[in-house]
């Protein structure tokens, strides 16, 4: 028994495993063990996995009714829904820090991408910010970079994080794409960037570079074919290895418009590496589930009578969406329900935020 009362310790540790990081980093002036504690690997781990740690984050971008600049008339704003039941909606000011290209989180941390080899990290919960050293790769004659994909994940064989960084490139004198990506990864646990092996550039891979996702020791991408179908690119960050998938068994297009029209969202769903599958003008979507090494469908919903396009997953059997006349909302495959969300604007992104003891200082 601890000598903190009639509580164990295994009751002690689940406890706190269940209360916010902010409270839990007050905490820790409380005794020495809950202080090591709230440094625990395990405890953190915990803490991450509970079912009732996420936060809905949406990025929004909306005209601004007072000003008449046409050149200046955009507002961006975060959104925040502080609990799971989506209905107490807070408006937080992170446009200072959220300058650049946002992706992510990924345990909690976002990446934010400044310049095609400038980047940060940033910890939401706990306010920790790394300034990552700029990346300086040493290209081939005659190019520069076009554009860039980046990705955060854990090595699950070294249990440190890892950056990888993709960068597209434009050959000048060619004026065309480089035949080659070159590849960097940033390791945290000695603060520098490392080149790997280019691979044959066969992809566009600006294709919903901000939604990829990292599960289980894999970041996934979904990539576009020059001949404008789809598939999924995988990256080991323990062998350190690229691989290309192929996608569900659903129609794939063939011009540059039907692409755009019908997008692929990755996700999660049920721990499992998910794909949503819009049909614009079906009006209805499929959730196929990779299990087994191949792809399953799990389920069906629609067709609607509005237009919508896939923002994200939410909980289990709840998808966001973006309506024709830009307002985003929850749908719930179980009830069958719409819900407006109260948030309308021009462009959006979402992201599921995890409240994460995981530090990220040197």
């Amino acid at each position: 028994m601890t000598s903190l009362g009639d509580l164990s310790d295994d009751m002690m540790i689940e406890t706190l495993s269940r209360l916010p990081v902010k409270s839990l980093m007050r905490f820790k002036c409380v005794c020495k063990s809950w202080c090591y504690l709230v440094k625990d690997p395990s405890f953190i781990y915990k803490h991450l996995k509970r079912d009732d740690n996420m936060r809905l984050m949406i990025y929004c971008t909306y005209k601004n009714p007072d000003d008449r600049d046409p050149f200046d008339d955009l507002i961006t704003f975060f959104s925040i829904f502080p609990d799971r039941t989506l209905t107490d909606l807070h408006f937080r000011d992170l446009e200072p820090v959220m300058k650049g290209i946002h992706i992510g989180p990924y345990d909690g941390i976002f990446c934010l991408l400044k310049t095609h080899t400038l980047m940060n990290l940033w910890n939401v919960s706990l306010n920790e910010y790394r300034v990552i050293p700029e990346c300086k790769p040493r290209l081939p004659c005659c190019t520069k970079t076009h554009y860039a994909n980046v990705a955060l994940g854990l090595d699950l064989v070294t249990n440190e994080f890892k950056l990888v960084l993709i960068l597209t490139l434009w050959n000048d004198q060619r004026d065309s794409f480089h035949d080659f990506s070159h590849v960097t990864v940033y390791n945290f646990s000695n603060n520098s960037w490392r080149d790997l092996e280019g691979f044959e550039m066969r992809f566009d891979y600006m294709v919903d570079r901000i939604y990829n996702v990292y599960l289980n020791g894999y970041c996934y991408w979904v990539v576009c074919r020059p001949d404008y179908s789809k598939a999924i690119l995988s990256f080991s960050m323990s062998d350190e290895v690229f691989q290309e998938m192929e996608g569900p068994s659903v129609p794939q297009t063939t011009t540059y418009y039907q692409s755009v029209k019908t997008p692929w969202m990755l996700g999660t769903y049920d721990d499992c590496l998910s794909l949503l599958y819009s049909d614009k003008f079906a009006h209805a979507f499929e959730l196929w589930i990779m299990k087994g090494g191949s792809w399953t469908k799990h389920l069906t919903f629609g067709p609607f009578i509005e237009t919508y396009q896939p923002l994200g997953f939410w909980r289990k059997g709840e998808f966001l969406l973006e309506s024709s006349d830009k307002r985003v909302v929850l749908y719930d495959s179980t009830c069958q329900e719409l819900r407006d969300l109260g948030i309308t604007g021009l462009w959006f992104s979402v992201h599921i935020l995890k409240e994460s003891l995981i530090t990220v200082k040197k």
